[in-house]
């Protein structure tokens, strides 16, 4: 009897095992054995039910690894400075800006007219992503200046070369003026929206000007009050103040640059005045609430090291991105509740940061996985009700490389979680697949 083997250690002590027993032991310890061998794997595990070799998929490893490293593509320089901003809870709400009428919008002039003081090769040395690395470009940083920076005590000096960074050319136009032109999402001509960026050699109490040039949405929320995000390190640490809306005579309009004539495309500006709070500051200044690869592993290595949220919270690598950076899949339910009642129970599938651009969704996840993990009765009821499946990030790489809606391939993910091409969008086709099965 093939069940014979699993009675014998559990059956009543006056069942005594035969010559026969022993036999049919040997026999499928031998067949496992064999079987394993033939598979030549390690992933996978072979049991023996009902005379029957039965094989199963080997549980994941209980840890991941969250300091592998990103990837970036081969041709992106990447800085080597540890970009940090602090956590603070505003005491009022974000004020929005009220428009005056009486906001200039600046005709765009180029570097004809004015002087280049920052510019980062536009993307590629191919059209399509080939392979990537650890850090990003191998050869040295190249100047991002057309002329030395520091000749001159009433510029800003620009810098974008960093995770989830994106600013390709800076012109000043005027003493405190800058043209600024956002670089498109790899291998596209299109979609620049996110903006991130550095400047240093500050001057407080003077009113500087930004015009972003080549933006291609025709309506924007800067049309209805909001106004861009500024950080600076100094307030930072003398203050505990982070990041903050500032900006005055903000206006967002078509404008009329010579690029919607020779590309067909019309292009749309985002102007703003801004005065730093310090002198020799290091600020930066962005479309949204910057939040970065890094920060989503940072997070998951800080709830996986808390003994009680590991008991019903387990993090995996749902599959490896077109970069070869990990999409990282949440499970959350009771680890010790029978099998039997999780395959009753139903699944929740939660899923962010499609688009790299659209930073607020890994925030709202943020706080969704610090309440689903947290110690409240609803939260509880839900862990006990449901098996949750997370993914916090869907497009590490579009976010590690400062895109506004795409992925390395190129193309827009939410458009593509019909595809069968596994290996140009892994992520969104790993995804469908979790949820199917």
């Amino acid at each position: 009897n093939c069940g014979t083997a699993h009675q014998l250690d559990t059956a009543d002590t006056s069942y005594s095992r035969t010559d026969e027993d022993d036999e049919e032991l040997t026999k499928m310890k031998q067949c496992k054995l064999d079987l394993s061998q033939k598979l030549r794997t390690t992933q996978l595990l072979v049991t023996i039910s009902g005379g029957r070799p039965v094989i199963s998929l080997r549980p994941p490893p209980e840890l991941v690894n969250f300091s592998c490293g990103i990837r970036w593509p081969i041709e992106c320089e990447v800085i080597s400075d540890i970009i940090h901003h602090i956590e603070w809870d505003p005491p009022e709400p974000e004020p929005f800006y009220q428009c005056t009428g009486y906001e200039r919008t600046p005709m765009p002039v180029g570097e004809e007219r004015g002087k280049v003081v920052f510019c980062i090769d536009h993307a590629a040395k191919h059209p399509y992503f080939t392979y990537s690395r650890i850090g990003g470009s191998r050869e040295p940083i190249k100047r991002a200046a057309f002329y030395d920076v520091g000749q001159s005590e009433l510029t800003l000096k620009f810098e974008s070369r960093f995770e989830s960074g994106n600013l390709q050319k800076a012109v000043q136009v005027g003493a405190y003026d800058y043209e600024l032109t956002l670089r498109t999402d790899m291998y596209t001509t299109k979609h620049t929206q996110w903006f991130y960026f550095r400047v240093r050699n500050t001057k407080a109490g003077v009113t500087y000007g930004f015009t972003i040039v080549n933006l291609m949405k025709r309506s924007s929320l800067y049309s209805q009050g909001m106004k861009p995000l500024l950080y600076s390190e100094r307030d930072a640490e003398e203050n505990g103040v982070g990041w903050k809306r500032a900006g005055s005579n903000i206006k967002y309009y078509q404008n009329c640059s010579q690029d919607n004539n020779s590309d067909g495309i019309t292009l749309y500006s985002l102007s703003w005045t801004l005065q730093f709070p310090y002198d020799s500051d290091t600020c930066y200044l962005a479309h949204c609430y910057p939040y970065t690869y890094s920060r989503l592993q940072r997070y998951l290595s800080r709830i996986t090291s808390n003994p009680t949220v590991r008991s019903y919270c387990k993090v995996r690598v749902l599959c490896q991105s077109l970069a070869g950076n990990a999409v990282y899949v949440i499970t959350v339910t009771p680890q010790d509740s029978n099998r039997r009642d999780d395959k009753t129970k139903k699944a929740v599938v939660v899923t962010a940061r499609v688009h790299p651009g659209e930073s607020n969704a890994s925030w709202m996840m943020e706080g969704f996985l610090n309440f689903l993990l947290g110690d409240s009765d609803d939260a509880q009821l839900l862990r006990d009700t449901f098996v949750f499946k997370v993914v916090p990030m869907l497009n590490p790489d579009g976010v590690v490389v400062g895109n506004y809606r795409c992925s390395l391939a190129g193309r827009d993910l939410n458009r593509n979680y019909r595809t069968l091409l596994r290996d140009s969008f892994p992520s969104v086709w790993h995804t469908r697949n979790m949820v199917e099965k």
